[in-house]
C-alpha cells in the first residue's frame, strides 16, 4: 500500500452551508462563504478539480481506463482517472487526447493525479502512475504545445524517482516556480512540499518549502494571489486533513466553513469569489465529493480620493483638516489632511455591505469657512456606490468679519419646530455673548431670529419675532447696558436651506435642514475696538455679510485681525501688576455697573471669578498707590496681584523676575 493510496481513501466532501469565518487565517474575514456539493459528483471519489481556460477537470473514481484492472486493492474502489466536467456530467477529457492514446500517460490503468497549466493554457504538468504495475511510483510529465496547436510528448520532470512518488504538481506562473509533493528521503516525514523554478524548459535545485511540511503528509500545493495553500494532515486541524495557508510564514488553518471534523483538502480557485474543495464529511467519511465555494463580502475597502478646491479660485487648498463620522454612532471613520496639491487620498476600511449609512464629512482649514457635508452611503459592492447626494468639496474663503467670528467662537442658536423656547444648546452660546459683551463694555450686538418656511408668512414672521425677544431678553438681563443689544425677527425670507414651502407647495427640506432655518444668529454691529490695524466702529463704513454675523467695519488702514485683537485692551504681556477688590463663585452678570466704573478687569482663577479695577500697571508701587486709592474710596478690602503675561504668579516671583533673578 502506497502512501499516496491513503489518500483517496481520505479525500472529503463539505455540505452547503452560509457560516462565519473560524479562528486562523484572516483571508476570508471580510466574506461569506456558501459552500455546495457540486452537481458532478459521482457515487465514488470525486476530488483535485483544476481550470484549464474555460474547462474544468477533476479526478474521479466513477470508471477506469482499463476494464480487466479497475479495483484500488486497499480501498476496495476503482482507481482515479482524470475526466472533463460537461454540464453535471463527468466525459473523458479532450485534452491531449491523440498523444496520450499512444503515450498511455493520462487515463492509464491505475491512479491518475492532478494537472496544471499556466494561464495561456500551453503548458500542462500532470501526475500518473506511469508503469503496468499498480505498485509503480507517482510521477509528474509535463508538455507544451505548440502554434498548430499540438502538444509536444510529454516529459518527465528531474526529480521523478522509482523508489518515492512525486505528485500533486502546481505551477505558479507569476514567480516561475512548480511546486510539488514528495515522501523523498531527506524531508520531514510523510509527504512534503516541494518547490523548483521552472522556465523555458529549465529545472533548477528543488528545496524544501519551509515551515509548512511536518513529520505526517503536507500535501495540494497551491498558489493564490501570492499565498500558499495546501492540505496537511500534521499542522492542528479539526480533524482529520485540513486546509491550512502560509501568510507572513506562519501557517493558519483557514477555518469553517472550509474545514470541518473529517477529510477537508485541495482547495483550488478559479476566481476571486469562487472554487472548489473536496472533503469527505457529507459521506462519514465513505467517498471523497467536491463542493463549490463562493465568496460573498461582508464588507468593502472603499478608497477615497477628493480634491478639495477654493470656491472662489478653483484652485486645491492643501492642508485642510478632514474628518469623515459615522452620523448615527458618532465613530470617526477617518481622519486626516489634504496633501500640497488637495488631494486626500485614504481608504475607509470595512464598510458593511448593504447598509445604507449617514456619513458626514467635516472640513476645516483656517482662513475658510467650516464646512459640514452629510449624505447617505450604500455600497452595493467593491464596483458600486450609491451617494444620495453630490459631495461638494469647495470651500469658501473666509472674509474679515467670519475671520473674527471663528475667534469668537460663536455659533447660531436652535429651536423645536414651532417653538421659541430656549433650548440648553442655545444657552450654551448665549452664555458665550453675555461674558463677551461683559468683558467689552461697548460692543453692540442684533440677535436675528429666523424660521423654517413650514407655515404662513405672517405666522412664522411673529415667531420669529418671539425667539429674538426670547434671546435678547435673555442677554439682557445678565450685561451692562442691556441697549447694546437689538433684536430683529426675520421670518422665512432668510432661509438657510432655500426649499420654498408656499401654498400648496410643500417643503423639500429633510428635517435636518429645517433646523439650520430655525435659528437665530449673533450679528455683531459694533466692536469698537482700536488696534495697530483695524477699527471696528458702530457708525459709518460698509455693512457686509460673514455667514451668520454681520459687521459695519470701518478701516483705517490694511485690516488684519488677529486674536491679539479680540484680547481685552487691558491685557498685557510680561510681568504686571493689577488691584483686585472682589471674588465670586459665581461670575457678575453686570459688572462694570456693580463697580461703577468702565477699566473692569475679570479673569478666572481656583474655580473663582476674579475683579480688579483699573489698568495693568508695570511696577510695584504704581500699583501700590492704586491700592491704596481704591482702600480709600470704597475698596477696604483691595489689594495688588501678580501677572506673568495672563499667568497669575506671586509677589515674589513677580520681582525676582523683574530683577532677572
Amino acid at each position: 500500500m502506497t502512501v499516496f493510496r491513503q489518500f483517496l481513501f481520505l479525500l472529503a466532501t463539505c455540505c452547503a452551508s452560509l457560516v462565519s469565518f473560524a479562528q486562523g487565517s484572516k483571508s476570508f474575514d471580510q466574506y461569506d462563504i456558501t459552500l455546495t456539493p457540486a452537481c458532478f459528483n459521482t457515487p465514488y471519489d470525486d476530488f483535485a478539480t483544476r481550470k484549464l481556460g474555460d474547462k474544468i477537470y477533476v479526478l474521479s473514481a466513477a470508471k477506469n481506463a482499463c476494464e480487466d484492472i479497475d479495483m484500488d486493492e486497499f480501498a476496495k474502489k476503482p482507481f482515479s482517472d482524470l475526466y472533463e466536467v460537461n454540464g453535471c456530467q463527468l466525459k473523458d477529457p479532450t485534452l491531449m487526447a491523440e498523444e496520450t492514446k499512444s503515450l498511455m500517460l493520462i487515463n492509464t490503468c491505475y491512479y491518475d493525479g492532478p494537472i496544471s497549466t499556466n494561464a495561456k493554457g500551453d503548458l500542462l504538468f500532470f501526475t500518473n502512475n506511469h508503469g503496468s504495475d499498480k505498485n509503480e511510483k507517482l510521477t509528474i510529465y509535463y508538455s507544451t504545445k505548440n502554434a498548430n496547436n499540438e502538444w509536444s510528448k510529454p516529459v518527465a520532470i528531474p526529480f521523478n524517482n522509482d523508489k518515492y512518488n512525486v505528485t500533486h504538481p502546481f505551477y505558479d506562473e507569476k514567480n516561475k516556480l512548480l511546486y510539488f509533493s514528495s515522501d523523498m528521503p531527506g524531508g520531514s516525514g510523510g509527504m512534503d512540499i516541494y518547490k523548483c523554478t521552472f522556465d523555458k524548459g529549465k529545472f533548477g535545485q528543488k528545496e524544501v518549502v519551509r515551515f509548512v511540511n511536518t513529520d505526517k503528509n503536507d500535501i495540494f500545493p497551491i498558489v493564490y494571489k501570492d499565498k500558499l495553500y495546501f492540505t496537511s494532515q500534521g499542522h492542528k486541524s479539526t480533524g482529520g486533513y485540513d486546509l491550512f495557508v502560509m501568510e507572513n510564514l506562519e501557517v493558519l488553518n483557514i477555518g469553517a466553513p472550509f474545514n470541518s471534523v473529517n477529510d477537508d483538502l485541495a482547495i483550488f480557485f478559479t476566481d476571486d469569489k469562487n472554487g472548489y474543495i473536496t472533503s469527505n464529511r457529507g459521506t462519514a467519511g465513505a467517498t471523497d465529493d467536491i463542493y463549490a465555494f463562493n465568496l460573498k463580502e461582508k464588507f468593502v475597502d472603499l478608497p477615497l480620493d477628493y480634491v478639495v478646491t477654493d470656491a472662489q479660485t478653483g484652485e486645491p487648498v492643501s492642508d485642510v483638516a478632514i474628518r469623515i463620522v459615522d452620523d448615527s454612532t458618532g465613530i470617526v471613520l477617518f481622519a486626516g489632511n489634504t496633501n500640497e496639491i488637495g488631494l486626500l487620498s485614504q481608504m475607509l476600511d470595512s464598510i458593511p455591505l448593504e447598509t445604507k449609512m449617514r456619513l458626514k464629512i467635516f472640513l476645516d482649514k483656517e482662513g475658510y469657512v467650516s464646512k459640514e457635508i452629510a449624505f447617505d452611503l450604500v455600497v452595493k459592492d467593491s464596483n458600486r456606490v450609491l451617494v444620495s447626494s453630490l459631495i461638494d468639496l469647495t470651500l469658501e474663503p473666509l472674509s474679515l468679519e467670519q475671520e473674527i467670528t471663528a475667534l469668537l467662537g460663536l455659533k447660531s442658536i436652535y429651536y423645536d419646530f414651532d417653538k421659541a423656547d430656549l433650548r440648553p444648546d442655545a444657552i450654551i452660546e448665549l452664555d458665550k455673548v453675555v461674558r463677551f459683551m461683559n468683558k467689552h463694555a461697548k460692543i453692540e450686538v442684533e440677535l436675528g431670529s429666523h424660521t423654517d418656511c413650514r407655515g404662513t408668512a405672517i405666522y412664522n414672521q411673529d415667531l420669529s419675532n418671539r425667539r429674538a425677544v426670547n434671546a435678547a431678553n435673555y442677554v439682557k438681563a445678565r450685561i451692562s447696558n442691556p441697549d447694546r443689544i437689538t433684536f430683529k425677527g426675520y421670518g422665512e425670507t432668510q432661509l438657510k436651506v432655500d426649499c420654498p414651502c408656499e401654498g400648496r407647495i410643500r417643503s423639500k427640506c429633510s428635517d435636518e435642514e429645517n433646523q439650520l432655518n430655525r435659528r437665530t444668529e449673533f450679528i455683531i454691529k459694533s466692536l469698537n475696538i482700536t488696534t495697530g490695524s483695524a477699527k471696528v466702529a458702530p457708525k459709518g463704513g460698509t455693512q457686509t455679510e460673514g455667514g451668520n454675523v454681520n459687521f459695519v467695519i470701518k478701516n483705517e488702514g490694511a485690516a488684519d485681525f488677529r486674536l491679539k485683537d479680540l484680547e481685552d485692551p487691558t491685557d498685557m504681556a510680561g510681568v504686571h501688576f493689577r488691584v483686585q477688590v472682589e471674588s465670586s463663585a459665581a461670575q457678575i452678570p453686570n459688572a462694570t455697573a456693580k463697580f461703577k466704573r468702565e477699566d473692569v478687569y475679570e479673569y478666572e482663577h481656583e474655580r473663582q471669578f476674579k475683579y480688579c479695577l483699573g489698568t495693568g500697571l508695570r511696577t510695584l508701587d504704581e500699583a501700590v498707590k492704586l491700592q491704596n486709592e481704591l482702600r480709600s474710596n470704597g475698596y477696604p478690602g483691595a489689594f495688588v496681584i501678580a501677572f506673568n503675561n495672563k499667568n497669575r504668579i506671586s509677589l515674589d516671583q513677580a520681582k525676582k523676575l523683574l530683577s532677572g533673578q
